[in-house]
Parts: C-alpha cells; sequence; structure tokens
C-alpha cells in the first residue's frame, strides 16, 4: 500500500495528487462508472441526466468545493464536470430505489468495531464494502494530510480518490468512517458526501462542533458517519438530505460496540426500501460480529490490542454449518466484497491494515502506519502465532465477485466459470452452497431448452426450505417461475412468501402472459450475489 505525504497548501496539492493519478486513478473512475452501467441505453441517459442536474444544484455551484476538485481534474487531465460526476456515482446509487429500482450496482456495506485497547486509548476498527475488486484494492492507499488551516489527518482510500471522506482519523482525536444506508430520500440541493466530509474535517475538534456542521448541512441522499473522540464519546449520524439523525454515545471501558448498515432512526423500517434483502444483510452480519466479540471476550477476558482486533475483524467465523442446517447460515461481517480493514488509534497516531488483494480476509500481512500527524511511517507489524486463514476460502470469495462482474456485463461464460471454480474452492465452506444457489439462477437467465429448465426446477426444489428466510423466499418465486414456463400444476402457496413485496412481484408476474413470461421475467432479474438478494425492475 502507498503511503503518501500532501504538506501546505489544498489547491497545489490536490492539483499534483491528480498528476500522480492521472493514469491509475483513471481505471477506478472507470469501475466507478460501470456501477451506473445498464443494458438499456434510454436509461443510461436518464441516469446522466439526472447527475448534470444534482451537479449543477450542488458541487458545481460551491466555489471553495469547485476549487479544490478543479485543481485535481487539471492535474488528471479530465474535465472537473467529470471527476465531479464520479464522486456523485455513489450518491446515486443509494439513490436509485427512488427512481430507477431494479438497477442497484453497488452498496458501500460497511463494519464499525470500536472499544478501548488495554491501555485505555479508543481504537476504530473499520471494514469497507464496495464492490470495486480488482481497481480499489490494487491502487489502495493512505494519505497523510498536512494541509494550510485544517487538522492534520491521515485518510484511507485508493487512487482517484482525493479526499480523506472514506475513512479517517484526525490529530485532534477523531475518527470517522463512511457507512452507507439505503432509503428513499433524494436532495438535489445537498452536498457530495464525499466533499460534505472534507468540510467537516475542516472544523471539526470535538463532538459539539461536528454536531454544529452536522445540523446545519445538506447531503444528497442517507448515508452515515459513525465517528469516536478522543475521550470516548460517540456519534453514529444518518444523514437525511436536510434531516440528519444523531445518536449519542459513549465507547465503554469493557467490551465493543459493533455497527454496520442498520438505520440508526429505529422510527424507519428498513424493510420499506430497496433492496429488499438489505436488512437480512445487515442482521446477519451484526449476528456473526456479536459472536465473534463475545468468543474473544470470554476467551481472552481483556480487551483485544489493535492487532488483536484486525484478526477478530477479519478472520470468518466457523458456523458448523452443513447441508442439513443450512438455512441457519449466516453471513460473515467480512465478506467477498471487504476491500480494506483497518484500526485506527488517534491518541497514539498509530494505524493498522490488512494487506494483500481482497477480499481482505486475515493473514500475517499487517501493516502498521506510525507517527500518523508527524513523519508518518509504515512498517510490517507481527502478530504472534498467526497464520493466513485458508487460501481456499479467499480464493473461492474472490471468485464469486468475478461471477458477479459477469452478471453485471451479462456474461453468460463468465458466471458459469467463475461459480464453477468458486463451488470448488469453498467445497468445506458454507458459502460453497450460496455459491450453488447463483449458478442456479444464471441458468434460469440463460437456458431456456424444457429438459434443461425441467431439471432446474429439480434443483430448486431441493433449496427449498433449506435456506435462509430471505433467500428461501427467492427460490420459491423461482419455482413458481418454472412451474408456470413448464406448464406445471402450481405448488407454490402465495402466502408461503415471507417478504411482503417478494409477494407483491409474484403477484405481478401472474399478470404477465405465459408465452412470454421467460423471456420477459429473466430480464427484470439482477442477482446481487454481494448482499445475497436478487433485485427486480418490477420493485417499486
Amino acid at each position: 500500500m502507498d503511503l503518501l505525504t500532501l504538506i501546505g497548501d489544498i489547491d497545489e496539492n490536490f492539483y499534483q495528487l491528480g498528476l500522480k493519478d492521472r493514469e491509475v486513478g483513471k481505471l477506478v473512475h472507470q469501475d466507478v462508472k460501470m456501477m451506473l452501467r445498464t443494458p438499456w441505453n434510454s436509461l443510461n441517459l436518464v441516469i446522466q441526466e439526472v447527475g448534470k442536474a444534482v451537479l449543477k444544484n450542488s458541487l458545481l455551484k460551491n466555489t471553495e468545493q469547485f476549487r479544490h476538485l478543479k485543481h485535481y481534474a487539471e492535474g488528471m487531465g479530465i474535465p472537473v464536470d467529470e471527476a465531479a460526476y464520479v464522486m456523485l456515482i455513489p450518491e446515486l446509487v443509494s439513490s436509485m430505489s427512488k427512481w430507477a429500482p431494479g438497477f442497484i450496482k453497488g452498496n458501500l456495506g460497511c463494519s464499525s468495531f470500536m472499544l478501548r485497547n488495554p491501555e485505555g486509548e479508543v481504537v476504530h476498527g473499520r471494514i469497507l464494502d464496495f464492490p470495486l475488486q480488482g481497481s480499489y484494492d490494487r491502487y489502495e492507499r493512505a494519505i497523510s494530510y498536512d494541509l494550510t488551516g485544517i487538522p492534520k489527518m491521515l485518510g484511507f482510500g485508493a487512487s482517484g480518490i482525493p479526499y480523506p471522506s472514506i475513512t479517517l482519523m484526525t490529530e485532534d482525536g477523531i475518527t470517522l468512517a463512511l457507512h452507507q444506508k439505503f432509503t428513499n430520500i433524494f436532495n438535489p440541493k445537498g452536498m457530495s458526501i464525499f466533499e460534505y466530509i472534507f468540510a467537516l474535517t475542516k472544523v471539526a475538534r470535538d463532538k459539539k462542533s461536528a454536531m454544529e456542521f452536522i445540523n446545519s448541512h445538506q447531503t444528497i441522499t442517507t448515508w452515515c458517519l459513525y465517528m469516536t473522540f478522543k475521550n470516548g464519546e460517540v456519534l453514529a449520524c444518518d444523514l437525511h438530505g436536510d434531516k440528519p439523525f444523531i445518536n449519542e454515545l459513549e465507547v465503554p471501558e469493557t467490551g465493543i460496540l459493533y455497527f454496520c448498515n442498520h438505520l440508526e432512526d429505529k422510527s424507519l423500517n428498513q424493510r420499506q426500501f430497496l433492496p429488499l434483502g438489505f436488512d437480512q444483510y445487515n442482521l446477519m452480519r451484526e449476528s456473526i460480529a456479536t459472536k465473534k466479540i463475545h468468543n474473544f471476550l470470554n476467551k481472552k477476558k481483556t480487551q483485544p490490542t489493535e492487532a488483536e482486533l484486525i484478526q477478530l475483524m477479519s478472520t470468518p467465523l466457523d458456523q458448523k454449518i452443513t447441508s442439513r442446517n443450512f438455512k441457519d447460515y449466516e453471513l460473515d461481517n467480512v465478506t467477498s466484497t471487504s476491500l480494506s480493514i483497518m484500526t485506527m488509534n488517534p491518541s497514539a497516531g498509530r494505524a493498522l491494515y490488512l494487506g494483500g488483494p481482497a477480499p481482505k480476509i486475515f493473514n500475517t500481512d499487517i501493516i502498521e502506519i506510525s507517527d500518523s500527524f508527524g513523519r508518518a511511517k509504515q512498517s510490517p507489524h507481527k502478530l504472534k502465532k498467526a497464520v493466513n486463514f485458508d487460501p481456499e476460502y479467499h480464493t473461492g470469495l474472490h471468485l464469486m465477485m468475478e461471477a458477479q462482474k459477469g452478471f453485471d456485463a451479462h456474461d453468460s461464460q463468465a458466471i458459469y466459470h467463475y461459480l464453477q471454480m468458486a463451488i470448488d474452492h469453498l467445497e468445506h465452506y458454507p458459502e460453497r452452497k450460496i455459491a450453488e444457489f447463483y449458478f442456479l439462477i444464471a441458468q434460469y437467465l440463460y437456458e431456456s431448452h424444457p429438459q434443461v429448465l425441467a431439471n432446474l426446477l429439480g434443483e430448486f426444489k431441493k433449496f427449498e426450505d433449506h435456506l435462509p428466510p430471505y433467500l428461501n423466499d427467492q427460490c420459491l418465486l423461482f419455482i413458481g417461475r418454472l412451474e408456470r414456463i413448464l406448464k406445471l400444476p402450481p405448488s407454490l402457496e402465495e402466502d408461503k412468501i415471507q417478504t411482503k413485496k417478494l409477494r407483491e412481484i409474484y403477484n405481478r408476474e401472474l399478470m404477465i402472459p405465459r408465452a412470454v413470461f421467460h423471456v420477459a421475467s429473466k430480464g427484470m432479474i439482477v442477482p446481487r450475489i454481494d448482499i445475497l438478494d436478487v433485485i427486480y425492475v418490477l420493485t417499486a
């Protein structure tokens, strides 16, 4: 991982950073842009027009923020509008459920672990999940920002992203991790989240000044800031456009706080928003993280060191799952899209970072960044008696994300190839069943011979009642579809589908004439292996 240091004028440093990013930064930008590509050119044009409208009303109207990005874009050799559009894409992805259901290709799923280490210092552990495998993790970096007029910071990101706005800590003892949330908020008058956080870091010195900023500034869509302060105070802030919701908490003297992507405002029901399976996705990861924390504290009887926290966060839990009890499977808090894992200890000016390619499964390549607010340097950090987690598991998860790229590109050969390889590598892990299930979905999308579909129906029925609840609902839908295509008596009872909106999809699909049903239905299906979901164009 590269470690850069920026000293002096903001605009000059952004320009120099743009020069450095001129080649590899564009590769990251290209991957980000793919998140909004659909098979329909007309929809792509609509998305671009929405993006342009938001740019005119937000970033490009703010002279100060526009100036920073303008210098970075000049260094990269690209128009500032293009750089601003790339920074805006995560906003559009987050809000697409409001105006283009069925095309959410990215999810900034994340985990934050907050605790006091054995010395009593506040530590913030962070996992970043995002579907940019092969670009973000290849060009990941840390930047020490020593810029005129603002606090010194250490930010984590990748080439193509100039701001310390995803994961950071400051010399004032603040840590910040950006988590994505999904609602139907879309506020064109709000600030881009990257600009918002950069502006926040310029003025935040403690909880009071951070809250003053949050209460007086708007975002475009829903995000969450998880922040710790050197005295142990915590802010969990859902940013809902012009209506922030703030939870004030404390880091306990013993124990560990865990956060993922649940809405902090419990008056809002996550299940009413797309993606439909996002609540299950959060509950599973929270459950696994809680079990890991419980197991560690019961065994060690002491607070974890930062290196032990890295290992806790990034080591998959042995769930003792077999084919007989797969319905009890839970997605781990470290997933196939885990791009970066680190701990931040601003009091000590120290951060630990898990090296190696994504997905970030535990390995002994731990990097320590010390003197983060002075002459920052990095060196290997040794963890006694530690060994790499099974490389077969890492390879299997990597292949599942390659298969997801195949789904996004509508490349059946890539999907079949990578899922079959994933199944082989995950032979001894429960995630094998996930790969097998999505392999069946791929066959529904790309096969049409009646005999193949009849065999496929039998395979789906083998999964029935042997999957986690939300995926079981999806399985029931595919069984009902195949029975209809094959002119078989329906075995599906609508009430068996637990998810209300999936029942609505089932009833809407019944309105499609049987003669065109297979072609029509598969054109509305968007598989998402990364969040254990299937998204539908029909969803509203």
